[in-house]
């Protein structure tokens, strides 16, 4: 048992070194190869990466270039080259734990048809000093039914799971078309054609997390939202047409309302529309973090948050 680790990169060259160095310190035979498709970088992403393989001949490097545009196309496209029989996924920012393509790999030598996940660990800089405090609860049962998992929402980040190239290819190609929430939409689609998702919280991830504050949407990226959580509500329903399920995607059209304020209107009134036949929202908003904001959410609203929150940004932008 073998996984290819698929790296797509757009002008990655001051974050790939670390993220090349997190694979080399996977079990060497846990691995196949690590594939690097570059997204048409205009930076010395390729030379970082040339550099970084020939110091390390003991492991297999591809470098290919993406024949289309854009992080979803290139990971399809790694996914066509590559020849693991499992896949992880990784981002060009983003790091492996130590060992977790092994340890999940023995994971799911126990229990066919079964995806593997583990948590993460936001940082900035230096994931060691860096660390960003974070309120998710990874203390999670080990085994799962993947119909809990999706109606639980309890989406990881991409590199936290690892599955059969099987599942990645009956969930059909990441949508080429959507420009976030790209892999909340297909790991739905991955968990829906698994029987079961295995937790191990002895391993982990780390998600790089630069910046900061809220941005207004686009259009298109709202356009994008939307049309994600559509597909997730449809494939969810297919798998599981239950309570529980409606009120997962009930809290997905609610998020996108918090998140896609006040661009397209029409968009939003459209998943209001939703909202009506679905179980009612139990999610709070996700801008009300601080005690000020939760205040100002709770005298003037959450839509004057958000214009407050989105005002304060453009004067400081």
């Amino acid at each position: 048992m073998k996984a290819s680790i698929l790296i797509p990169a757009h002008n990655a060259a001051r974050t790939l070194q670390a993220t090349l160095e997190s694979c080399i310190v996977q079990d060497r035979t846990a691995v196949e190869e690590v594939i690097v498709v570059d997204d048409h970088s205009t930076d010395n992403t390729e030379a970082v990466f040339a550099a970084f393989a020939e110091q390390h001949p003991d492991f297999s490097w591809v470098w290919a270039t993406n024949p289309r545009k854009g992080a979803c196309s290139a990971r399809n496209h790694a996914l066509e080259l590559s020849r693991g029989e499992y896949i992880q996924w990784l981002d060009a920012d983003d790091l492996l734990g130590q060992n977790k393509v092994a340890a999940q790999l023995n994971l799911l030598a126990q229990q066919d048809g079964a995806i593997a996940a583990c948590p993460f660990r936001p940082f900035r800089g230096d994931p060691a000093s860096g660390r960003i405090p974070d309120a998710r609860d990874w203390n999670l049962k080990t085994d799962w039914n993947a119909a809990e998992w999706v109606a639980k929402d309890s989406m990881c980040g991409t590199h936290c799971w690892l599955g059969s190239r099987r599942i990645m290819q009956d969930a059909g190609p990441w949508n080429e078309s959507l420009h976030v929430n790209q892999d909340g939409e297909y790991f739905c689609r991955v968990l829906a054609r698994c029987g079961r998702v295995l937790f191990n919280d002895s391993v982990e991830v780390f998600y790089r997390r630069e910046g900061g504050g809220v941005s207004r949407f686009t259009d298109e990226k709202a356009d994008s939202l939307f049309r994600s959580v559509q597909s997730m509500e449809k494939t969810a329903l297919q798998l599981e047409a239950s309570q529980r399920m409606r009120q997962m995607v009930s809290n997905r059209y609610q998020t996108f309302i918090y998140t896609a304020y006040p661009t397209r209107p029409d968009l939003l009134r459209a998943a209001e529309a939703r909202l009506r036949e679905l179980p009612p929202p139990t999610i709070s908003n996700p801008n009300a973090v601080s005690l000020l904001s939760r205040a100002i959410s709770a005298t003037l609203g959450w839509k004057a948050l958000t214009r407050l929150r989105l005002m304060r940004q453009s004067l400081t932008s």
